[in-house]
């Protein structure tokens, strides 16, 4: 039966830096997940995965901010739902317009007082009715 590799806090957190799941972690090491997941019940192996992952959110986070604050922000983007729990957040919005247009045509509003017998102006295009 061939040693048990030696697996150190450090090269837990070479791994965790390059956010690798335990399964990965273990793959690369040549070990079972079930080991990788042993050793990360020591708080020492414990410690040195979470700060790794934690430090790469950092800088993912702060290299995302500078990518958009230069117009660049696809990769960013992407980076930040993959590790950073961002999410897209679709709204739907309903919009209804109610617009009640009305066309009042006036032909000039009410008829001015005449006096008897003066000729009441024509509006072009109306004929005058004989009687």
């Amino acid at each position: 039966m061939p040693p048990k590799p030696k697996i150190t806090p450090q090269e837990i957190a070479h791994y965790a830096e390059w956010m690798c799941s335990q399964q990965e972690i273990a793959e690369v090491l040549g070990v079972n997940q079930s080991t990788i997941s042993r050793l990360l019940q020591k708080p020492e192996y414990q410690k040195a995965y979470s700060m790794a992952r934690a430090q790469t959110k950092y800088k993912l986070r702060r290299k995302q901010i500078e990518n958009a604050l230069d117009g660049k922000t696809v990769d960013g983007i992407w980076l930040g739902k993959q590790y950073l729990d961002q999410r897209d957040s679709v709204h739907q919005v309903e919009q209804k317009t109610n617009v009640q247009i009305k066309y009042i045509a006036e032909w000039g509003g009410r008829a001015p007082e005449l006096e008897a017998g003066e000729d009441v102006p024509l509006i072009e295009g109306e004929a005058e009715e004989e009687v």
